[in-house]
């Protein structure tokens, strides 16, 4: 049974008898205390798990038992136990190190390396521990290997950062639009051609729906009808959104091989992270618009190189003949502003600009089109929606089964009132931004009655369901998953603070199946393509529609895209005061099945 990804139950055995026998109860605690962050007022990792297993009467415990130290860390690092938490594993590998034999020491010290000891055995010690940990790398494997542990704890090795670009040649062919979404394309190639003034629109299909291909098919269509070969640039909020516009455009023009007699290559660049080249043909561009924003920055900067990339962005805008903006209710902010005007797009009402600039967004809920329709302001007041779904776009694509039926259950618990209005933080917070503070959520995460209602309900849908567990901090969903595992469950935890080669590996396992539940806190709402989520646990209270619908979105993909006919989401009824609603009360039309549990 595999209980933490790669790790087996024979592995993870193996490493609690061998951290029991090498290391005490105080050495296990500093460890812990080590990797445990601690933010603010927050509760850890063990402390949520301590009160949540704790069976009820007398005070919460907030640690385990000395004795079940050893399991936790196990579970609580999985195949990074020997470099997890903000020291990336240090503080275990001192103590494991100098527990060690005096043979198993001299194996260790002489490994080749640039820390070497003085004399003394604490001195060796030291230089071990410092010594640079690269996972699944020589050092790694020969520590795991002198000390006992199975060949897993030398880590997952990095995946090398894919290249800044791609030339994708026709090959494979890809199953026909859907009628749709071929009237959206057509839409679509309308507007790119309109000129200054009827150039803009947003093109909306719920979540699910294949928004991204057919907005792909749409340009790529457009980009060949010119002989000059515009380049078309495609601004995306995060990595994942970034690398599925990637994918898109490249399965598409494989797909012109058995479409068309187009035999050229597209070069398609990345541009978000450090290090990414500024492309002199850019072909098409898929960019962050965090680095977007970071090289129009550099034009105010004194550093020579920032102001040198500046220009070779510029060179670049000089080359693109289309805008696509991911996600299009972001654009709002101040950095889509800021990089759009560079790029010549002038976004004051009324504005016209030459290059044509298509905004993207999922709006399958009526309650969300007075949203949609302020923001296209920005784009000429030019909605393009599918003409011939009717006025309710997401039955229609159930009883196509382009969408899955969302059955839905809401759990209830005991666990405190909590009014914004009683912390200042909380209210300014909400005033801004509409919706609730980190560490608002945070609280609700630490609530042991409602971690309760949480585990129960995860452990009682069927272990064959690929589920997504949405929590309210990075504590809570990592708990969460520490949870499951102790209870035989196959789980894993992905977070910002993820390191990126394990963050997909452990999403390619959880689409494989080898994880059942994939426990996150903010990073896998928008981007993460997982066609088969079966549940969706959202225990994570927002305000907001939009990131509601994100998450939610996760599961809708239905049959006839590779998903499921059903898909059911729990949300957490909690007693949130701040004047208005919660998102998921505002859907109540859109579950094929309500039940309250």
């Amino acid at each position: 049974m595999s209980v933490h990804a790669d790790l087996t139950a024979i592995d993870r055995d193996a490493a609690i008898i061998l951290l029991g026998r090498r290391l005490s109860p105080t050495d296990l605690r500093d460890v812990l205390h080590a990797v445990q962050v601690r933010r603010g007022r927050r509760k850890s990792v063990e402390w949520i798990v301590a009160e949540t297993e704790h069976p009820g009467g007398g005070r919460l415990p907030s640690r385990l038992p000395d004795g079940d130290l050893a399991r936790f860390l196990v579970d609580l690092a999985g195949p990074e136990l020997l470099s997890f938490g903000p020291d990336r594993g240090r503080e275990l590998r001192l103590r494991l190190a100098r527990s060690a034999s005096a043979d198993e020491l001299d194996q260790l010290h002489e490994h080749p390396s640039q820390c070497r000891g003085r004399e003394g055995r604490e001195s060796q010690v030291e230089a071990i521990a410092a010594r640079p940990w690269h996972a699944g790398k020589g050092w790694p494997a020969h520590f795991v290997r002198v000390l006992g542990f199975p060949v897993v704890f030398a880590g997952l090795e990095g995946i090398p950062s894919e290249p800044d670009s791609v030339d994708v040649e026709p090959f494979v062919p890809l199953p026909d639009l859907e009628d749709f979404q071929s009237d959206l394309k057509q839409q679509l190639l309308e507007m790119l051609d309109g000129g200054p003034g009827r150039n803009r629109g947003i093109l909306t299909l719920p979540t699910g729906a294949g928004k991204t291909r057919t907005a792909v098919e749409g340009l790529v269509e457009w980009r060949l009808a010119h002989e000059s070969g515009p380049g078309i640039l495609w601004i995306a909020q995060s990595e994942e959104l970034c690398e599925q516009a990637v994918q898109a455009f490249r399965e598409v023009w494989i797909d012109l091989g058995h479409r068309s007699s187009v035999r050229e290559t597209l070069t398609v660049n990345r541009l978000w992270g450090s290090g990414r080249m500024i492309p002199v043909c850019p072909g098409v561009v898929v960019a962050s618009i965090q680095e977007l924003h970071a090289i129009c920055r550099g034009r105010n900067e004194a550093d020579g190189g920032a102001l040198e990339r500046f220009t070779e962005f510029q060179l670049m805008a000089e080359q693109i003949g289309a805008v696509v903006v991911d996600e299009a209710h972001r654009m709002l902010a101040p950095s889509y502003t800021e990089v759009l005007g560079i790029l010549g797009l002038d976004l004051a009402r009324g504005g016209q600009s030459r290059i044509p600039l298509v905004g993207l967004t999922a709006t399958p809920f009526r309650s969300q089109l007075d949203e949609t329709r302020r923001l296209a302001n920005r784009f000429h007041g030019r909605l393009l929606a599918p003409s011939g779904l009717g006025e309710d776009p997401v039955s229609a694509l159930r009883a196509r089964e382009v969408l899955s039926r969302p059955t839905h259950q809401v759990l209830q618990h005991d666990g405190q009132v909590i009014s914004i209005d009683d912390v200042q933080k909380y209210r300014a917070y909400f005033d801004r931004f509409s919706d609730f503070h980190p560490d608002l959520l945070a609280t609700l995460g630490q609530q042991r009655a409602r971690n309760g209602r949480v585990l129960e309900a995860l452990c009682t849908l069927p272990a064959s369901w690929p589920t997504l567990f949405f929590g309210c901090s990075v504590e809570q969903a990592t708990a969460m998953s520490v949870l499951l595992r102790r209870r035989g469950r196959s789980a894993a935890t992905v977070t910002g603070e993820t390191r990126a080669a394990t963050r997909r590996f452990l999403v390619e396992e959880f689409r494989a199946g080898r994880v059942s539940v994939l426990c996150n806190y903010g990073v896998l709402t928008t981007g993460f393509d997982a066609p088969r989520v079966r549940a969706l646990v959202v225990a994570r209270p927002t305000a907001s529609p939009v990131l509601y619908e994100q998450m939610i979105g996760r599961g809708m993909r239905g049959p006839r895209f590779g998903g499921t006919e059903e898909c059911l989401v729990i949300d957490v009824e909690d007693n949130i005061r701040f004047g208005g609603q919660v998102a998921f009360k505002r859907y109540e039309e859109y579950w094929s099945d309500h039940q309250d549990s």
